[in-house]
């Protein structure tokens, strides 16, 4: 089994080539990497993590194969411009929040106190002003994005409660999730495509990656309180 250091230098540098390839507009390196980013953090965090592996852990891998899904349906929406796989997309991530969600709860309830931080209540106020400055210009897609943004900002308040990785990467997961919001549905980003681009996913990597960070932090807390294994 690969070194948990190793896997996640995999992941920064398959991150780092696909930016790179974001900012020049090489489509072909982007297609050929995206779909590899995902499997990268899985491998870090399953070989960051004790056996058997924890129900958080689990329950994150599955939110990993989601991200996958929506990974590529949207890079392939991207190239096809397609509304219906864009929906698809969203849907995949939407999946994903949910696990995150799930995964991250029985932490936050067991915290003492049982609850995220206060701020992370501000996520609530910014995901209703976010729907409610797009509504307007989005028309059919009004509903699922609206469902999205209410399972994002859930997982950024509880994600809140689990540890400062996992809280700054739910932030960063929201930033880069407004920010392919706003540029698909207004014509407030005035910057090339391949630099709007750069800014979505150089959010959305690190946001990925510092929330498996945390899950791995936080599991190995969960292992060393739970009863050990009976012999035999």
């Amino acid at each position: 089994m690969p070194r948990p250091t190793t896997m996640l230098g995999v992941y920064a540098a398959v991150s780092v080539l696909y930016v790179g390839a974001a900012a020049a507009s090489l489509t072909v390196v982007m297609t050929a990497t995206k779909p590899l980013l995902m499997p990268a953090l899985a491998a870090f965090l399953v070989s960051a993590s004790p056996r058997p592996f924890t129900r958080m852990v689990r329950i994150v891998l599955g939110a990993l194969a989601f991200s996958w899904l929506g990974d590529v349906l949207l890079e392939v929406s991207r190239l096809s411009d397609s509304d219906n796989l864009f929906l698809a997309g969203l849907g995949g991530f939407l999946v994903a929040q949910v696990l995150y969600v799930v995964a991250f709860a029985p932490v936050v309830r067991s915290s003492t106190p049982p609850r995220p931080p206060l701020w992370a209540l501000a996520y609530v106020l910014y995901g209703a002003g976010l729907v409610a400055f797009l509504a307007p210009e989005l028309g059919e897609f009004l509903l699922p994005v609206a469902v999205y943004a209410a399972a994002i900002c859930t997982m950024g308040v509880v994600a809140s409660g689990v540890n400062a990785w996992t809280a700054l990467g739910a932030a960063l997961f929201v930033a880069s999730d407004t920010l392919l919001a706003v540029g698909r549905f207004t014509d407030l980003l005035t910057i090339g495509d391949n630099w709007e681009r750069v800014l979505v996913i150089g959010t959305y990597l690190p946001a990925q990656g510092l929330i498996v960070v945390g899950v791995v932090i936080a599991q190995r807390g969960i292992w060393r309180t739970s009863p050990e294994p009976a012999a035999g």
